[in-house]
């Protein structure tokens, strides 16, 4: 029965590839906020956008992130800066009337 439990409890947890990238994003801008904001060391800072640009995250949605949300430790305010973001985001790459002349 273990086994079952187990294995039922894992397809319960099963998250998008989506959603691990978000929460990806969410993770990174929050230890650069505390390294950043917080403890003001400049070195685990470089470290960490280091970090950022080995996995290929996104750094204008980190910015986001880190600029237009005031606390990073609260996931509904990170998720509504990051819903912004990718609206306006959106918005911007929809052509204009004239754009394709």
């Amino acid at each position: 029965m273990g086994l079952l439990q187990k294995i039922q409890g894992r397809l319960l947890h099963y998250e998008s590839p989506s959603r691990q990238l978000q929460q990806a994003h969410f993770d990174a801008a929050r230890r650069l906020a505390q390294a950043q904001f917080q403890l003001a060391d400049a070195e685990l800072t470089q470290r960490l956008w280091q970090d950022v640009a080995d996995r290929y995250l996104d750094v204008d949605r980190i910015l986001n992130l880190l600029y237009g949300c005031w606390f990073q430790t609260d996931p509904v305010a990170m998720r509504a800066a990051d819903a912004e973001f990718h609206a306006r985001r959106e918005q911007e790459s929809i052509p204009g009337v004239f754009e394709h002349c």
